[in-house]
């Protein structure tokens, strides 16, 4: 058996080609669960002599994407009822009550939930929405009314009404501080300086141990944290990946570097090529010698690069990536130092990367 259920719409630049992103399934399935949850709940009142809904009530309720409609993204959810719902176990009306009981809670002012609506269920909203951007939000039709809007602020908003912290995705980024190889966690450094524990799965370990106190090499973590009313992080919660990125600064610069466009330079200035970035990149990224301290990488205008060390002797590396060549210089002792590089060649990387350790170490001694 099978009949509408609902219909909510889905608003944002994300759902403008009437698709919506499988990551927010999960926020669809928290959805159900929340209203055979809530159902549950309502029969027990209509019922006060019952300690429990009766034997395999809503069991085979489920919520199926039939299509998805235009005007943003308005997925239609059908209620797919088989088994002891279809034949009647109970739940009969008390799915559809729960429906529109959610909505009302999403649609009420804030501290004026519907009486009927236990505070308890209000954890569901850590996950209904949490996939939700800043400037996106998802409406749930009123029958007669204006559609009730779940905002990620009015989703954290419903949470606190009963609890002290909320949950939403993180994607945090910093160098390993210190691992605790007991307790599987490790100590992350955020850009304030801030640290953060961080649950570790085993898999992640050899890792942790290669990359850990090597404050070039950063972790990125994604999964879910705790964040109080003011938005300052709690503690996280769960991890869905890591990922380590090696020598991060210099990689970060490269990603700017790439999304320059012709024009960049006060309307002149041509952009890097990108392919020649991605090769400079490579050799770069991973094989930095880590006594040396980063360069300023600066674009020039006619497209290539200048790597500049702010020390005395002033010593800088020009980079022309049509050529793919490097001329360095630098003061030292009262004179000129220079030397030629021909980057195409993987072996003159070894040679720019000695001549760089011994030119700039004795500078900075």
């Amino acid at each position: 058996m099978k009949s509408e259920f609902l219909q909510p719409r889905f608003d944002g630049t994300r759902f403008s080609e009437h698709t919506l992103p499988l990551e927010l399934a999960r926020d669809l399935l928290a959805y159900e669960r929340l209203v055979l949850d809530l159902a549950k709940r309502l029969f027990l009142k209509d019922h006060p002599e019952r300690q429990r809904v009766p034997k395999g009530f809503g069991a085979d309720f489920h919520l199926h994407l039939e299509r998805i409609d235009d005007g943003s993204a308005r997925p239609l959810l059908a209620l797919v009822a088989a088994g002891s719902l279809a034949l009647g176990d109970g739940s009969d009306g008390y799915l559809e009550k729960a429906r529109d009981l959610i909505t009302e809670c999403i649609g009420a002012a804030s501290g004026h939930l519907p009486e009927d609506f236990p505070s308890d269920l209000l954890i569901h909203f850590n996950q209904i929405g949490s996939s939700l951007r800043s400037d996106e939000c998802m409406e749930f039709p009123r029958e007669g009314g204006q559609a009730a809007i779940l905002s990620p602020e009015r989703r954290k908003n419903l949470v606190l009404e009963a609890a002290t912290v909320y949950e939403r995705p993180i994607e945090l980024n910093g160098p390993i501080v210190e691992a605790n190889w007991e307790k599987s966690t490790f100590q992350l450094r955020l850009s304030d300086g801030t640290l953060v524990t961080v649950p570790m799965p085993e898999v992640f370990h050899p890792q942790a141990r290669s990359h850990g106190g090597r404050l070039r090499d950063h972790v990125t973590v994604r999964g879910t944290a705790c964040y109080d009313p003011r938005d300052k992080l709690q503690k996280v919660v769960s991890v869905d990946s890591l990922e380590i990125q090696r020598d991060f600064h210099l990689a970060a610069r490269f990603d700017e570097l790439r999304a320059l466009e012709d024009g960049w330079f006060d309307g002149a200035g041509i952009a890097p090529d990108k392919d020649a970035l991605d090769r400079i990149a490579d050799r770069l990224v991973g094989h930095f010698p880590e006594i040396l301290p980063y360069p300023a990488i600066i674009p020039t205008p006619e497209g290539n690069l200048l790597f500049e060390w702010s020390m005395e002797g002033e010593p800088s590396l020009d980079i022309s990536l049509s050529e793919m060549t490097a001329e360095f210089h630098a003061f030292s002792d009262g004179e000129d130092v220079e030397e030629s590089f021909s980057l195409a060649m993987p072996d003159e990387w070894k040679r720019l990367f000695a001549a760089l350790t011994k030119n700039i170490q004795h500078l900075i001694a």
